[in-house]
């Protein structure tokens, strides 16, 4: 699955109720894609089982942990920290998330034109998309030129 990252082993195999969850967001993924366009009260329906089904899967995740039918993928969580103080181009990335939000909640709340508005609010979040990568991309340039140093964080689950 695509953006989908285990995190758990089932040394014993996976149990029956959590191929079911799986099963049920296949299912509601297909809904989605089939169902949502133009109809709102069907989307909040879908995202609100969706909610369920995670809840519901993340209470027997930890059910499992704690009998010992699965065991936690542990994960590295590491920070960025700048010694020196931040510098510009992080802060004006940084800045720049604001600022586009600011002009999406603009194009949201404003009285102009549906088709403006739409078109304004997807230039926005491609926007967004393109302050994250340069964001990632500066911490990145700045850790390898040694102006920022990785540091580890704990996990609260994995301590």
């Amino acid at each position: 699955m695509v953006g989908y990252r285990r995190t758990h082993n089932y040394p014993h195999g996976k149990p029956l109720p959590l191929i079911l969850l799986d099963i049920g967001m296949a299912v509601l993924a297909v809904l989605w894609v089939f169902l949502i366009p133009g109809h709102w009260p069907r989307a909040i329906g879908i995202i609100a089982v969706f909610l369920v089904i995670t809840f519901i899967s993340t209470k027997l995740d930890g059910h499992y942990e704690r009998t010992g039918q699965a065991v936690r993928i542990p994960r590295a969580r590491v920070a960025v920290k700048f010694p020196q103080g931040l510098p510009l181009p992080m802060l004006a990335a940084r800045l720049s998330f604001f600022v586009t939000v600011g002009i999406m909640v603009v194009f949201g709340v404003a009285p102009i034109a549906d088709l403006t508005a739409r078109h304004g609010i997807i230039a926005c979040v491609f926007s967004l998309i393109g302050v994250a990568v340069l964001n990632l991309g500066l911490e990145h340039h700045y850790v390898n030129t040694g102006e920022a140093k990785e540091m580890q964080v704990s996990n609260r689950r994995d301590v």
